[in-house]
């Protein structure tokens, strides 16, 4: 009896898996696109072992690699009109996740980034409540929900990172294990947590100047400004893409304003 009992159990248990993937299918899960809409510089991307040069238009799917050279900058948007984001000199950023449900403007979207060494500010729009955005630096995680930001992680003589979350607009919550322990912050408009110290207020002038970057990388980003390169580029990738467009796009703006609720729990928090 108890035979038959596990048998139908597991049946069920199959059964309901089964339902679930389904389900999931019906969910119309897409991946999303990363697309390079400004480039100064020498900026790379790894394929097959290699750096190879990334051009404007270029797109790619989740799992790419991107790094800055020396005083080099790129301007990418992520997951499709999800967010945009600046790298700026000297930084390696991975985009491990880019996928929505829905549409792609409207829809529901997860978006992960790596910030493997550097600095990136950004713009994400106002996510719906089901949406996940996270930014991973080597010793903490912020959660990100309708703001712009700034996130840096600076390699130390002894192999480690200073972290530095700065929220431009909205809120930010960051987390980091400090000692064993997890902490948690929520990062108002103007506030900064550098990972190991107290959240602070900014001063006034790095606020005015992060603000005015932000509205520079929004507009060069609307209205599709290249800087430098020829539209349309010609870099195959492995990514699914080929990078094959004709010229640059056109974006609606991403306004940062406050965000609806909480972001969701990070995933994981890496240890200070």
């Amino acid at each position: 009896m108890k035979k038959i009992q596990i048998l139908l159990a597991c049946t069920l248990i199959i059964a309901l898996a089964g339902l679930t993937t389904l389900r999931a299918v019906e969910a119309g899960q897409k991946e999303g696109k990363a697309t390079v809409k400004s480039v100064h510089g020498t900026v790379q991307y790894l394929e097959n072992g290699k750096w190879l040069p990334v051009h404007v238009n270029m797109k790619f799917g989740a799992g790419v690699t991107i790094r800055t050279v020396g005083n080099s900058q790129a301007d990418i948007s992520v997951n499709g009109v999800s967010s945009v984001v600046r790298m700026t000199n000297a930084t390696t950023l991975q985009i491990p996740t880019m996928s929505y449900v829905g549409s792609v403007r409207e829809g529901d979207t997860t978006t992960l980034l790596n910030l493997m060494s550097g600095s990136v500010l950004g713009n994400v729009k106002k996510i719906s409540a089901n949406s996940r955005y996270e930014i991973v630096t080597p010793h903490g995680v912020a959660g990100i929900r309708g703001t712009d930001f700034q996130v840096e992680a600076v390699p130390t003589q002894d192999g480690k990172f200073d972290v530095t979350f700065n929220s431009i607009t909205g809120i930010i919550t960051v987390s980091a294990v400090i000692n064993g322990t997890l902490v948690t912050h929520t990062l108002t408009t103007g506030t900064s947590w550098e990972i190991g110290e107290s959240p602070r207020q900014m001063k006034a002038e790095i606020l005015t100047d992060f603000q005015s970057q932000i509205l520079g990388l929004v507009q060069a980003t609307v209205s599709g400004i290249n800087t430098g390169l020829p539209p349309g580029g010609n870099g195959n990738n492995n990514n699914n893409n080929n990078g094959n467009t004709p010229g640059p796009g056109t974006l609606n703006p991403f306004p940062g304003g406050a965000p609806t609720g909480q972001p969701q729990a990070p995933a994981g928090v890496p240890a200070s």
